[in-house]
This record gives C-alpha cells, structure tokens and sequence, in this order.
C-alpha cells in the first residue's frame, strides 16, 4: 500500500505537471523556475514495454531530486511526450516541447533510427538530447552532433565486451539472428569481427524486420545452417516472439551457447521462464552492485516501483543524472552551457565514476556479460565478466566533426 500510495501521489503531481504545460506561452522557464525536461518515449509497438522502462527511470530520477531540494535549489518538472517509435513522429513530439512548451532538454528517445533524426535538427532547436537507449556507432561516429550525448554504451562498447568471452564460451559455428534495422546490422558487423579474432566460424547471417511475429522461415535456416551456437539481436515482443517460436521446434536444444543481445531482460524472465534459463546476454547494468549510489538507488527505485530496476530503467536514471551533473557543473540551465560543461567531465553514477568524452559525447561507463540462472527470486542475471568503457570503448572516429 505505501508503494502504490507513493506511486499514485507522483501520478498525480506529474499530471498537474502535464496539465500545466498546455497552455499557449510555450516559453521557457529560463533561470528562475522549474527545470523542464521532456522524454519521449514509445507508447505503442514492439518497444513499448521499453518506452514505459524508460519513464519509470527519468520519473523517480526527478522525483528523487526534486525531493532533495532540486538542483541549485530549483525543482525539475517532466514532460511526457508519447510517440509510436517512428522517426517522424518522435521528431514532431520534440518540435513540439522546444517550441510550444520551451523545454531545452529531451530524454527517453528509444531507437537510432529516432536519434539520428533528431540529432540534425538539435542545434537548430537550441536542445540538447540525452540518449540512454539507441546503441548504434554511427551516432557517436558520422553522425555525431554537438548537441547529443549518449549515456549508456554503444553497441561497440557491449559487443567487445562479449567478444572477449568468446574463446570461453563453447561453440565453434556461430549463426546470427538479428533485427532488420541499423542496430541488428551493426551488432553484427561486430560480432562477426570479434568471432573471427576468436576463431570462430559465422555460418549464417540473417535479419527480421522489427515487429515479426512469425519466424518460422528464420528458424528453419537456422536449424539447417549446422551452427553449434547462436548470436541473436532480437528486441521486445520480437524477441519473446523468436524464444517462443525457437522452443516449439526445439531450435535452442542443437546450440551449445545461446548469446544474446538486449534480448533477454529481466522483465521477461517471468514470461520467458525456464527457456532461457543458462542464456547469456549482455547486461548494461548490474543491480547487484555495491557501489553505494547504486544500492541506494536500487533501494529507492524498488520502494517508488515495488520492483527491482533493470537496465532500461537504470539507463534511464543515469542519463538523469548526466543531465543533472551537467547543470550543476554548468550552473546555468543555458543549452551551451550545460553542453561545454559536460564535454569531458567525470562524475559519479550508480555504475561508478563515469566520463562524458568530449570528442564524440560517448559516455565512457562499463559494459557486463551475464548468464541467466536460476536465483532464490526466480531467474537473473549472474555476472560473469565485466570491462571498463575505457577499454571496450573504440577511439573516437575521425567522421565525428564536433
């Protein structure tokens, strides 16, 4: 009851909030009032499960430091703008908070396909982006732009990672199961460079579009391709849509290793049950660490929620936080001088002392490999490697013109 009671309290302050931004001025807040923030997140499709993960981040990020005292003494007040995850869509919802409700800061946009579409329009906006969710390279590479930040890693950055285990992991044959989209293609591209540095040996490479609901053409070329192992970047409803499609052929039982990419989560594992029991997957966040922030985080997010976060959740909550260092090291909610400020400044997170490099606006911050066990909770994630941002993180690209 104290939970949902908190919970029903915020919902309601937030839709006082929303109410309040639909009037005509549009102006912004500037240095005297609240510090707006819009995040536009997906309501609908495949990745709305996601699009809800990232609200419930940005929300008790606000919640908790409007309740101590907000930043220089100034509360943050969020904005939701739902979209349906379409680069055209997201792009009118941000038009939208910049120039009817004179909001400068934008958060829990979800694809790279939406990044790379708001990112040209950034510094004609005057907004800065923070990005916790889209992982393609190109956003911190060819298309980088002084105005977007990624703070979660990039696929690069999680692919190495997982690419170091892989002399560990068994399987020789690797097939490659991966969504039609910019992401699935990087991851692998990626993948495929790590496999051969490993030894291993990719036999098949194929992409769904995202929102398949029917793959059984796909798990039949798998099941022919003779691979020991399988790579799979498969997202959302897409990627509980393939594990329960693959189960009912019993495609998994011919894989010695089973990895994944962002397709298992820890808000599928009641759905997905004992079928992905022993999978790995890459974990951009470890709720079980005990840095203190994060503990302390974990604590209050579970006491907002009534459950544990998880990575789109935590993600989340650390853009916040970039966010918010970024002002305080500013001290100014100014666009270019929140922007300047952030350009290599280091701060702590819930996932330890972290570094916005100024080069390319990659935040450097460490990527995990996990394996699915069988906990005293139900299944989670067992750590099973770890690397430093400044490690799996590639030089900036030379195509990053900042």
């Amino acid at each position: 009851m104290k939970n949902k009671a908190i919970y029903s309290v915020f919902a309601l302050a937030m839709a006082v909030s929303l109410a309040a931004c639909g009037g005509d001025s549009g102006a912004a807040a500037g240095e005297d009032g609240p510090i707006r923030v819009a995040i536009v997140p997906p309501a609908s499709g495949a990745l709305a499960e996601f699009g809800t993960g990232a609200k419930d981040g940005w929300r008790y990020a606000v919640e908790e430091v409007n309740a101590n005292g907000g930043i220089d003494g100034r509360q943050v007040e969020l904005v939701i703008k739902d979209t349906d995850g379409t680069a055209a869509n997201t792009l009118q919802s941000v038009r939208e908070a910049v120039t009817q409700d004179g909001i400068n800061f934008i958060g829990g946009i979800m694809t790279s396909t939406e990044h790379g579409a708001v990112n040209q329009q950034l510094e004609g906006l005057n907004a800065l982006s923070f990005n916790s969710n889209g992982k393609d390279d190109a956003l911190t590479a060819a298309d980088c732009k002084p105005n977007a930040f990624r703070t979660l890693a990039s696929n690069a950055m999680d692919i190495r990672a997982l690419g170091d285990a892989l002399t560990e992991l068994p399987g020789e044959k690797w097939a490659i199961q991966a969504v039609d989209y910019s992401t699935g293609h990087d991851a692998a591209k990626i993948f495929r460079e790590a496999a051969k540095a490993a030894g291993k040996e990719v036999v098949l490479e194929q992409f769904a579009p995202l929102n398949t609901t029917e793959f059984g053409t796909y798990i039949t070329k798998l099941k022919d391709s003779g691979a020991d192992a399988l790579f799979s970047v498969e997202y959302g409803a897409d990627g509980v849509a393939f594990i329960n499609q693959a189960d009912q052929f019993k495609l998994m039982d011919q894989f010695k290793t089973v990895l994944g990419f962002n397709m298992v989560s820890e808000p599928l594992f009641e759905t997905l049950g004992n079928r992905v029991l022993g999978f790995y997957n890459n974990v951009g966040y470890d709720v079980k660490s005990d840095n203190p922030l994060n503990q302390e985080f974990v604590k209050g997010f579970e006491e907002f929620l009534g459950s544990k976060p998880y990575y789109v959740q935590a993600d989340a909550y650390i853009a916040a936080q970039t966010l918010f260092a970024g002002i305080d090291a500013a001290n100014s909610t100014e666009t270019e001088a929140v922007r300047d400020a952030l350009n290599d400044h280091s701060f702590e997170t819930i996932v330890g002392n972290v570094t916005m490099r100024g080069a390319d606006h990659q935040l450097l911050r460490p990527s995990y490999l996990g394996k699915v066990v069988e906990g005293t909770d139900g299944l989670e994630f067992e750590i099973a490697r770890s690397a430093e941002g400044s490690v799996t993180s590639p030089a900036p690209s030379d195509s990053c013109k900042m």
